[in-house]
């Protein structure tokens, strides 16, 4: 075209803005300049979202001027670009001011500064200003319901986020997938999952973003085995995962410790083709490491053409959880040579890593060099690292006076762990002190009452436990049952103590008795000082003799390959006894052993636990 006129260049600019091209859609405008051709109320709004979405504010504000040497100062359409591209690159201040002296202001104007502030996480005021729109008569538009319902999600307001859904059934805009989808995110965000789950369940279509959504709730909510479940039938169903689906899923696999789904889940990915990015590479590492799988997250890490900061946090995390602190510190000896700087979660990894593996003297170095070399101000969460590690150790003069100094007010978890090293060093008399500041802090934790049921009972003070016991019911206060799960073929079996209704419990049990006769035969003596009942010795034998986690490793003997490893997840802490009954039973039946409990990860070998017993 010799002399393209102010349509053609219109229409070249705004396809490229339209298509996220946006530095072409500049450099066109500027072209355009040149060539003398002045730019109309089509232009400006074009070139104005281009740099929204560059966030290219000073470009955005030199166009600002071009529009009112132009005349076109006073154009809604024109004045609503400005107010978005403000907005969108931070200068909220400047969106409202324009938006505020607009004379007449239609939706797109009102979309763009509740907009704006979404998106600069000022929810509150994006309701508010959505309030003032609904008073002014503006007909309300989809877009409007779906730069809202984000905001409504953020706050948890469930109640205002109902009323639009209301208003989304009187105006019919509920066939709409952009708006369903709006909905279920934010009924999700709300914790309302019933409510995603109805509005999911109607939905004419769904594409990538409506399961996208769905799984992410589910995962939000903590209905993992939901995410997992609605995951296959989004497979079944012939809708192909993206990245994001396979970073919302992946948490589920964590938490249920599933690793045979998350390798399922991994290999699809890689079978269609996806592109793997930092982040889903972070989220896959995390998942290895944290279902026991520590090999793999470490040859994940390995062959990462790029990391960051959380790349290496989630290894070194990884190393301390499995009990290997000097492969941590290893690790971040060699972070400290790239160009990636630590942070403060690098150092409360590295701290953790210490304390599980019993390195005093490297975890004060590195709560000195975080202050003094990285210049990083110690959390709350920093603090609690160390007194857990000193705790530990046996150092309880040294943690109590840690506790008490500290320039930061101690939260419970600061105090469990100091309650936890009195119960495992059996010191009553700090113990109590520290019991008392923990239930003023947490009266209805169950956990807290449970240690110093601990202390006392391995006191034989058995008229302490039962008066805690007594408390605990008037309180209100429940112990969460021990569970422990094992995964079998992606499918999952739990177990609580003395279970028996699972359809292989006599099996189980009968491979128990043998187990329980092989191991005191090869020097097991049953560990009863957990016990917290003042019952005879007998007696606390048979209350330990089927704990959730040998109920699930008997399970995993009868349906799992000989010499493969078994992976037993558990809730709760595991206890002195299953500890050191199941290092008798790798023994015996000679398999390796990977338990999960609350803390850490336990590997049982020929007899043996990676955590030397320190934990």
């Amino acid at each position: 075209m010799t002399e393209p006129n102010i349509f053609s260049w219109n229409t070249m600019i705004g396809g490229y803005a339209n298509q996220c091209h946006g530095m072409v859609a500049l450099e066109l405008y500027c072209q355009m300049q040149r060539t003398g051709i002045q730019s109309d109320g089509y232009t400006f709004p074009c070139i104005l979202k281009a740099c929204a979405r560059l966030t290219a504010l000073q470009q955005g504000m030199a166009i600002h001027v071009h529009v009112l040497k132009s005349g076109f100062g006073s154009d809604v359409f024109v004045r609503s670009a400005l107010v978005a591209m403000y907005a969108k690159c931070g200068r909220l201040e400047d969106a409202r001011q324009m938006f505020d002296k607009m004379s007449q202001r239609d939706a797109v104007s009102w979309n763009a500064m509740i907009r704006g502030y979404v998106q600069n996480k000022l929810c509150e005021e994006a309701l508010k200003l959505y309030r003032e729109m609904q008073l002014t008569g503006v007909e309300l538009t989809k877009h409007t319901i779906t730069t809202v319902l984000p905001a409504c999600g953020s706050m948890r307001d469930l109640q205002q986020g109902k009323d639009i859904h209301g208003y989304i059934s009187v105006c019919g805009f509920e066939s709409d997938i952009f708006v369903d989808n709006a909905l279920i995110d934010m009924y999700t965000k709300c914790g309302s999952i019933e409510d995603a789950c109805h509005v999911f369940d109607n939905m004419s279509q769904r594409d990538v973003i409506s399961w996208n959504s769905m799984i992410v709730g589910y995962v939000q909510n903590e209905c993992f085995d939901k995410a997992l479940d609605l995951f296959s039938e989004m497979e079944l169903g012939g809708v192909k995962p993206d990245l994001v689906t396979i970073a919302g899923v992946l948490p589920a696999c964590t938490h249920l410790a599933a690793l045979q789904h998350g390798k399922e889940i991994h290999a699809q990915m890689v079978r269609n083709g996806l592109k793997s990015d930092v982040f889903v590479d972070n989220t896959l590492i995390d998942m290895y490491a944290k279902c026991g799988g520590l090999d793999d997250a470490r040859r994940m890490f390995d062959t990462m053409s790029r990391r960051d900061v959380v790349s290496w946090n989630v290894t070194i995390m990884g190393y301390g959880m499995h009990g290997y602190g000097d492969e941590a510190i290893t690790l971040f000896s060699l972070m400290k040579q790239t160009d990636v700087m630590p942070d403060d979660i690098t150092f409360m990894a590295l701290l953790s890593a210490c304390s599980h593996a019993g390195l005093v003297g490297e975890g004060w170095q590195y709560f000195d060099c975080m202050r003094q070399d990285y210049h990083i101000t110690p959390s709350v969460e920093h603090y609690a690292c160390m007194v857990d590690l000193l705790g530990r150790a046996g150092h309880l003069d040294e943690a109590w006076n840690f506790t008490k100094n500290m320039p930061l007010e101690p939260n419970a978890i600061i105090w469990r762990a100091l309650l936890g090293a009195c119960k495992n060093h059996h010191n009553i008399e700090l113990g109590l002190q520290v019991a008392e500041r923990l239930v003023e802090l947490e009266p209805k934790y169950a956990g807290n009452y449970v240690l110093l049921s601990n202390i006392y009972a391995s006191a034989g003070r058995w008229d302490d436990v039962f008066k805690l016991r007594k408390m605990m019911n008037n309180r209100g206060v429940k112990k969460s049952p021990g569970c422990s799960w094992i995964e079998v073929e992606s499918r999952k079996h739990s177990f609580i103590a003395g279970d028996r209704s699972h359809p292989q419990s006599e099996e189980i049990y009968e491979l128990l008795d043998s187990l329980a006769w092989q191991i005191k035969e090869a020097g097991y003596v049953p560990d009863t000082n957990g016990v917290l009942h003042d019952v005879e010795e007998e007696q606390k034998e048979h209350l330990l003799y089927a704990h959730s986690e040998k109920l699930a490793i008997a399970f995993g003997i009868l349906n799992t390959c000989p010499g493969s490893p078994i992976r037993i997840t558990k809730n709760l802490r595991v206890c002195g006894d299953c500890h050191k009954a199941t290092k008798f039973i790798s023994k015996v039946v000679r398999r390796e052993i990977i338990v999960r409990d609350s803390n850490r990860f336990h590997h049982f070998l020929d007899g043996q636990c990676s955590c030397g017993d320190y934990w």
